[in-house]
């Protein structure tokens, strides 16, 4: 059974004398207890709108999201549902996500008394590497890398489930972004909580996730287990993706360029969303929309592949 079950989620902008925009267009994912799931795709694809949703700070326009068997309730004025509590998120941006005018060590306590638990606030920041006289301290305080160590602190110390990361090591400098994620790697692990981790850095998903998603243009078209899809993308925008990623061979071989960018999300492509960047697209990929197809533990939506049949890898 799933942890997180998300079916055919859509969730749209309304634009005052434009087309509403369609973020989330039919999305479909799964996370399972104690998975790492790496959702991957180009900026604008609905990455982060899919995210808000799963928790409920955004409504959705369509779709199921459920969490350990019950349905996300969307936040309101109301609090969160005691058992939704357990379904945790940390921000791109830690500077935003915590709050300027109180210490931090006010602020994992919060977390600590959702859940009561003989952990200390000293110690969950011992835990991400920061020391225990850092609770007496305000966020401006600290760089970027330890601001966010803090927001790792503060979700974990709420004792959830499943954390949803949005983008956590995008605002971060290069030096800190492997550190970050590796550490809340481990201490999910650790933790025994599932993961969701939100990323447009392939080559970092590849080290981290269990499984993979690959997002276009609103909709997950590719699924399946981390080394497998990196080996034998199934779908033209994962091997596209994969392609884009420097490889330090020693070759001096550029990486491939994605061409175009994505559209529009208020008027996508009729057919395949990705048709018109396509490699291989075909004259049925204008026309019709591709199906979801399963073989064994992945699905893609490609009209290359055809149901009841091993998938094959695109290059």
């Amino acid at each position: 059974m799933s942890l997180l079950q998300i079916e055919d989620l859509q969730v749209s902008y309304r634009r005052a004398g434009h087309p509403d925009v369609m973020a989330v267009a039919g999305a479909d994912l799964s996370v399972a207890p104690g998975e790492i799931v790496g959702l991957v795709g180009e900026t604008g694809c609905g990455k982060s709108t899919l995210a808000r949703a799963c928790l409920g700070l955004l409504r959705p326009s369509g779709g199921t999201v459920h969490f350990d068997g019950a349905p996300v309730t969307p936040l309101g004025r109301r609090p969160r549902p005691a058992a939704q509590r357990r379904l945790q998120m940390i921000f791109q941006d830690p500077f935003a996500s915590l709050n300027s005018r109180r210490r931090v060590g006010a602020q994992i306590g919060d977390a600590l008394r959702l859940n009561p638990s003989p952990t200390t606030v000293g110690e969950w920041l011992t835990r991400v590497g920061l020391p225990e006289s850092a609770a007496g301290r305000y966020p401006h305080e600290f760089s970027g890398g330890q601001r966010q160590r803090i927001a790792i602190a503060r979700a974990l110390a709420a004792q959830p489930s499943l954390i949803v990361a949005d983008e956590p090591i995008a605002a971060l400098d290069a030096s800190a972004q492997a550190q970050i994620a590796n550490l809340l790697v481990d201490l999910a692990r650790s933790e025994g909580v599932s993961l969701l981790f939100i990323s447009h850095d392939l080559a970092i998903v590849r080290q981290i996730a269990d499984r993979t998603a690959v997002m276009y243009l609103g909709r997950v078209v590719e699924t399946g287990p981390t080394a497998e899809l990196w080996d034998t993308p199934a779908h033209p925008y994962s091997s596209a993706l994969i392609g884009a990623v420097p490889r330090p061979d020693g070759l001096h071989r550029l990486p491939d360029e994605l061409p175009g960018d994505v559209p529009d999300p208020a008027s996508p492509p009729p057919g395949c969303r990705f048709h018109p960047r396509c490699p291989v697209a075909f004259d049925r990929c204008a026309t019709e929309d591709p199906p979801a197809i399963t073989w064994q533990d992945r699905t893609v939506r490609c009209l290359l592949h055809t149901e009841g049949e091993p998938l094959h890898a695109i290059n």
